[in-house]
């Protein structure tokens, strides 16, 4: 299950809270406690942070969230994309998406530099002191990159980000999920850089597919949808494909050769869709370990053997990148402060389940998302 930091609940809430809506009501509708999403250290499923975003959406009657000087009605986004969905490509798309926003709005100016090899996207806010702490120009971003990502049917390499501010420290390692690739900071402007050549392929959904999407927004804008059949995905669904033992990490010849490819070929499709094999491994690992954490007393030894490090000391440094906690701090810090549905949830494989949660609050999706892995077994090698 894809989670998400605290820093973009938090901005969320600040956000609803200068439209006028009510914070406390907010987060009860998804089972929040503030005191979690003040800790910078705290996690949440990013089927909850949608949910809230959604019903800001609806409260205030505004997409752009207070962000820009003037609204964007609820349901602007999805006319937009009822424009768009019949073009021959994803570049036509883009394009033509662009232009119906900066026929829409002044608050937003947006182009696309078409080169040989690279196409850059521009993105410039005409106020950009409504955002300061950058929440809606990454969120932005983020619509744009995943947009893209569905139409095409296969998540859209990307190249370069560049964002016209300090890199934010507190959660800049969040951005290695949302755009994997190259960051710079400081920069002169904001731009995405996609590689032409995919811009250049069909879309491959169908109008029936949209409202599906549609209906679930902005939760396809905050994780890469399940029905998106790429390699990164398959590869994952293959290393949890049985969860009742400790998680077994072969070597990429290995998983190619389930796939009936080369070890070389496999590799140049994941870093066509902007991710590694490592980078599978350690994204399974985060997930697992944080929920292992919150949902039980497993000694930190063995969710390390559960996880296939070689030594307990390799699995802490690890953790403390992704966290800057220990595990031991971690457990200690959040353990029994949320009841659960606010914390993050068991990694797994792509279920039904994902895209048939409504953010609108469903109980019987809600009670699957909470669902846990059972993992038992020995310590397995670590890939190289």
């Amino acid at each position: 299950m894809a989670t998400s930091c605290a820093h973009y609940f938090l901005e969320t809430i600040r956000a609803a809270e200068r439209c006028g809506v009510d914070s406390v009501a907010l987060m009860e509708h998804v089972d929040l406690r503030r005191e979690d999403v003040m800790d910078p250290h705290w996690r949440g499923r990013s089927e909850l942070l949608a949910m809230m975003v959604r019903r800001v959406w609806t409260i205030t009657n505004d997409e752009f969230m207070g962000f820009m000087e003037r609204p964007a009605k609820f349901g602007t986004f999805a006319m937009m994309c009822e424009c768009i969905i019949g073009e021959p490509s994803l570049e036509a798309a883009f394009a033509k998406g662009i232009h119906f926003y900066n026929l829409f709005t002044d608050d937003i100016s947006m182009r696309l530099d078409l080169g040989e090899e690279n196409v850059v996207f521009h993105v410039v806010f005409r106020r950009p002191e409504l955002d300061g702490e950058h929440y809606f120009l990454e969120f932005w971003f983020s619509i744009w990159y995943r947009l893209i990502g569905w139409l095409g049917g296969i998540t859209a390499p990307l190249l370069l980000v560049t964002f016209p501010y300090p890199r934010p420290d507190e959660y800049a390692e969040e951005f290695k999920y949302m755009f994997p690739c190259e960051h710079k900071f400081n920069a002169s402007r904001a731009t995405m850089v996609f590689d032409r050549r995919h811009l250049g392929s069909p879309i491959v959904r169908a109008k029936e597919e949209l409202a599906l999407f549609l209906s679930v927004a902005p939760l396809g804008f905050m994780s890469t949808p399940r029905d998106v059949i790429n390699y990164t995905r398959k590869v994952r669904s293959y290393l949890l494909r049985d969860r009742a033992f400790s998680l077994q990490f072969p070597e990429l010849d290995k998983v190619a050769r389930h796939f009936n490819m080369g070890a070389q070929t496999l590799r140049r499709k994941l870093k066509f869709e902007s991710t590694s094999y490592r980078a599978i491994i350690e994204n399974i690992r985060r997930d697992i370990a944080i929920e292992k954490l919150l949902n039980g007393s497993t000694s930190v030894s063995s969710i390390s053997d559960l996880l296939g490090y070689s030594e307990t000391r390799a699995f802490t440094r690890a953790f403390r990148e992704w966290t800057k906690m220990s595990p031991l701090e971690y457990r200690r810090h959040f353990q029994g402060q949320s009841g659960g549905i606010a914390l993050v949830s068991a990694v797994k494989s792509p279920g039904p389940s994902q895209n048939n949660t409504c953010p609108g609050g469903n109980d019987e999706n809600e009670e699957r998302a909470r669902a846990r892995i059972q993992a038992r077994g020995r310590k397995a090698d670590d890939p190289t």
